[in-house]
């Protein structure tokens, strides 16, 4: 007799499905893709790239920047982080981008060191928050423990129920 899938067995497939699929679309397609992923830590580019967003960036040669696109680059502050930025000139070999909210003058990237510039390809909002909060690890350990708990509960069954046959039926006449 063929197995008829019960409702918790597409509860625990769907529960993997959901824990399943980010993982995959952040980690192994971008490195299959060629990707590099970043975390946005600052809100200088609220609205299209928000704080918490992961960016998925691509590395291409100086030659294909253009106005409009955006970069990641290493910031002239004290840290030395990497920030993204809108480029909103280019001219001379050298990139003009956008401020930040605590700059009053746009910074200027040279286009001939590096062979190559990440180009950020794709944002994806509100997945890299746990990397940009205070204590956010130990928040992604707890739904990731919780998660575990979970698929353990789930996973545990009791005595499968047995299957009835179906009564025979008789014909009437």
């Amino acid at each position: 007799m063929p197995h008829r899938s019960t409702r918790s067995e597409w509860r625990r497939l769907a529960l993997g499905m959901l824990v399943l699929a980010p993982v995959v679309l952040l980690l192994l397609l971008p490195a299959a893709l060629g990707l590099d992923r970043y975390v946005v830590t600052d809100a200088s580019m609220d609205g299209s790239l928000g704080r918490g967003s992961v960016a998925l960036a691509r590395d291409v040669p100086p030659s294909d920047l253009q106005v409009g696109d955006v970069i990641n680059v290493r910031s002239h502050g004290q840290h030395g982080d990497r920030v993204n930025r809108r480029i909103v000139a280019i001219r001379d070999g050298a990139a003009t981008v956008a401020a930040d909210d605590g700059s009053v003058d746009p910074m200027t990237v040279s286009l001939t060191g590096p062979s190559s510039y990440s180009r950020i390809w794709l944002g994806v909002p509100w997945i890299g928050y746990p990397f940009v909060v205070d204590g956010g690890w130990a928040v992604l350990a707890a739904v990731a423990l919780a998660a575990l708990l979970l698929a353990i509960a789930m996973g545990r069954r009791g005595q499968p129920k047995p299957v009835r046959q179906p009564r025979p039926r008789l014909s009437v006449g």
